[in-house]
């Protein structure tokens, strides 16, 4: 059946575009995904029932070999070479969670570690797992394992195909509901990556072979199910064209941002190819079996499953940075490289192994685990990148103060999430400063207010949404009970119960990324409305931070790199036109606030020069998501930043926590 390698090849071809850089011209791009997972579940339900057929039982131990045949070489070639580069390239950070990704691979249980780690399929803030997309390929090796187990049960119980035909009908409906009960617009990641959630496509496949099944034997004749008549053949490519043009409008216009794709739009896009594969098996000559049979299409879908193994590490690795193309020839450039691996792959390790010549089948079961193994050893020994000594940064700091020269001074950190790995950091020194920090960073809240945010081309609300109805979007919650409260509210709440001397806003990167004004357009910080708006919220924020006397630091944002576009162009939210907006801003509001607000210049102490440094004089400052602090481990950004900011905090607070000494005394 050639038109099926043609449906392997253009759900490849769209996947891959989606994950290089057309993601705005196939934004329903990973559907092609669900075209993977109905053909795979079509093809080995067939194999399934066909030696039932003949033989009257299923040799699971013959069929699992099969499948590791044909899909372990390919994976443990791709294991080992990502476990090379990352000895020599990948930081102590991320070395360790390649190796825990290596192993889920290895073991096919990649989507339910990714499930756990929380990783976001859909929204990456930081370098992406070279190995991430994976989680289909343990979908799909689950699948393997277990529906043979149940196909082998349902069959010695019943002895006819019927049974089989309405567990896969009942699987499919239960799996399309549990998705879209389960389904969370921040993070669909769970139901998208969910063996349980997308079995679906792969039941629509089995319902499918085993429906073909109960057909061919209603009728008459040797030789392969066809379709014989002139109104079925009509019928049926009838039924192909549409499936393959509801595929296409899928494909090209139905964005993974809208809820329809997971209340109901991976089951339509699993029937759609299934009327594909029905209307180009049963009439393999109509127009559509005859376009997915092209030769070159054919080709690429034979060694499909090596361009999806490497075309998404290619992609991570072959940046603008690395080739100075983006857009279309960067593009090309990944396909062509590839292809030419996929191709070494399929003739070199895929086929001699499938095929019994790489080794015998009697050595195949010891050197199978044996394979395994070893692979286990690569990964650990290559993931096992040692840290980086850390340089002292003492001597390059400005003198502590040598001993407690006065009241400790309360300070009290706000603004986003930049702010609370800051104040982490910071917290670890505060009593060599002498001060008592408390760190009131919100997740997701800047200055800025609004409904929606644009982050790395994916609409979402603003952090903490109130319930709907009650006017509370753009707030922020600040506790599991919370129904949501703006920050000025929030900041006044732990100003009055902590009484800061000193307050220190860190901001900048929500006041960067994409929003909609309140007309609902969407706007940025170098839209000089929008400007004003940000420079009116600044205002507001030393309104609030010095009601209660307090002194005000405003540090300037640092800059910020969350890697490129899938097409090689850095994403907008990181223009350091964009930072330098913001900071200007600051600037401007502390100039009219020369006695309450001091503007510290964070920016260029982490930003040397404009760009972005991961580390400071041997130490990791920034985290991989090229927005945070470090903080976990030691040495980290406190290590740092501590001896060249907590001074300044110090000598601007002694005063208000000795003047509110007095007044207490005299009272």
């Amino acid at each position: 059946m050639p038109a099926l390698d043609g449906i392997r090849a253009a759900a490849l071809l769209a996947v891959m575009a989606y994950h290089g850089g057309l993601a705005d011209d196939v934004p329903g791009g990973l559907f092609s995904l669900d075209a993977f997972f109905c053909l795979s579940g079509f093809l080995i339900t067939s194999l399934l029932v066909t030696e039932w057929r003949r033989t009257g039982t299923l040799r699971l131990r013959a069929f699992w070999a099969r499948r590791a045949r044909r899909l372990l070489p390919a994976l443990v070639l791709l294991l080992i070479a990502i476990a090379i580069w990352a000895h020599f390239f990948a930081g102590a950070q991320q070395a360790p969670q390649i190796r825990l990704d290596e192993l889920a691979t290895l073991f096919y249980v990649a989507n339910w570690h990714y499930i756990a780690v929380g990783a976001n399929y859909f929204v990456q803030t930081g370098p992406p797992s070279p190995l991430l997309h994976t989680w289909s390929l343990a979908v799909e090796e689950q699948f393997y394992l277990f529906w043979p187990l149940v196909a082998l049960i349902v069959l010695r119980r019943s002895r006819t195909l019927w049974p089989l035909l309405w567990v896969s009908v009942v699987g499919t409906v239960a799996s399309a509901i549990e998705m879209a009960l389960l389904y969370q617009p921040l993070n669909p990641t769970r139901v998208y990556f969910g063996t349980d959630t997308h079995a679906q496509s792969l039941l629509i496949g089995a319902a499918l072979a085993v429906g073909l099944v109960l057909w061919r034997e209603r009728q008459s004749g040797p030789g392969p199910a066809r379709a014989h008549s002139r109104r079925a053949r009509i019928a049926l490519t009838v039924l192909a064209a549409a499936g393959a043009g509801l595929t296409a409008y899928l494909w090209t216009k139905i964005a993974f941002s809208n809820p329809f794709s997971f209340e109901g739009g991976v089951a339509v896009a699993s029937v759609a190819v299934a009327g594909v594969i029905l209307g180009t098996t049963l009439v393999p000559d109509n127009p559509v079996a005859r376009a997915l049979s092209w030769a070159p299409l054919r080709f690429v879908g034979r060694i499909s499953y090596g361009m999806y193994l490497w075309h998404y590490p290619l992609d991570l690795w072959l940046t603008h940075a690395n080739t100075g193309l983006y857009g279309l020839p960067l593009l090309g450039v990944r396909t062509a490289i590839t292809s030419v691996i996929a191709v070494g792959s399929y003739h070199l390790v895929e086929q001699p192994v499938r095929q019994g010549t790489f080794f015998t089948s009697l050595r195949a079961w010891a050197l199978g685990p044996a394979t395994v193994a070893a692979t286990v050893a690569i990964v650990i020994l290559g993931t096992s990148v040692p840290a980086v000594a850390a340089v002292a940064a003492a001597d390059k700091a400005p003198a502590w103060p040598p001993a407690p020269t006065g009241p400790p001074v309360r300070v009290l950190m706000v603004g986003d999430s930049v702010a609370l790995t800051l104040g982490i950091g910071m917290a670890e020194h505060e009593k060599q400063a002498d001060l008592v920090i408390r760190d009131d960073g919100l997740l997701g809240c800047g200055v800025a207010m609004g409904d929606e945010v644009r982050v790395h081309g994916q609409i979402y609300p603003v952090a903490g949404p109130g319930p709907k109805g009650t006017g509370a979007a753009g707030t922020c919650r600040t506790d599991p009970g919370s129904h949501g409260e703006t920050w000025p509210v929030y900041w006044a709440r732990q100003i009055a119960s902590f009484r800061p001397d000193v307050v220190v806003l860190v901001a900048g990167r929500w006041e960067t990324v994409d929003r909609t004004s309140p007309s609902g357009a969407w706007t940025n910080i170098l839209h000089p409305a929008y400007a004003a708006y940000i420079e009116q919220m600044l205002q507001l924020a030393v309104k609030v931070a010095t009601a209660g006397g307090a002194h005000m630091i405003i540090e300037t944002s640092p800059c910020f790199d969350t890697g490129e576009q899938p097409d090689g162009r850095p994403w907008p939210s990181d223009a350091p036109a964009r930072v330098d907006e913001y900071n200007r801003l600051v600037e401007a509001v502390g100039a009219d606030h020369p006695r309450t607000v001091t503007v510290q210049h964070l920016h260029s102490l982490v930003c040397p020069g404009g760009h972005f440094e991961t580390r400071e004089d041997g130490v990791p400052i920034r985290e991989d998501d090229g927005i945070h602090f470090t903080f976990a481990e030691q040495p980290n950004a406190g290590t740092v930043l501590a001896p060249q900011l907590l001074p300044l905090w110090y000598r601007l607070g002694l005063p208000v926590e000795q003047a509110r000494r007095q007044a207490a005394t005299r009272r």
